[in-house]
């Protein structure tokens, strides 16, 4: 793969939104180029892009499969850590039980609750379904 892939990848695999401004920057790639890449991956739903903030994040089934391939840690020669990775969708107005974890949506919009646990991370990310 790609230095220049892997590295992107590797960015959006963190469940959060990125800047592509900021993006091109890390990468030391054209902000056209960028966006080349950015309308490809997204037709081929890799990632997910928002053009209205014009941010990007990898779709949750391949950050399940990003997660999952990664190698040992060449420094540890340690199998990286497991992590578990969900993706819910809360209707307005809508509480789920989960593991005796009450999850409330209170808000009139449906949420995308992106999950993240591993052994020392718990982290869940919210988004408004547009």
């Amino acid at each position: 793969m790609s230095a220049k892939l892997e590295k992107l990848l590797a960015s959006l695999s963190d469940n959060l939104w990125h800047n592509t401004n900021e993006m091109a920057k890390t990468l030391e790639i054209p902000q056209n180029k960028l966006q080349q890449i950015i309308t490809f991956l997204a037709e081929n739903e890799l990632i997910q892009h928002n053009p209205a903030t014009n941010q990007i994040k990898l779709n949750q089934n391949w950050k399940t499969l990003y997660i999952n391939q990664k190698e040992p840690n060449p420094q540890t020669q340690a199998p990286s850590e497991t992590t578990a990775v969900g993706t819910l969708i809360i209707s307005p107005q809508k509480t789920l039980i989960i593991q005796c974890t009450r999850i409330t949506n209170l808000t009139d919009n449906s949420l995308e609750l992106e999950i993240r646990i591993n052994k020392k991370l718990k982290e869940i990310a919210i988004n408004k379904i547009k």
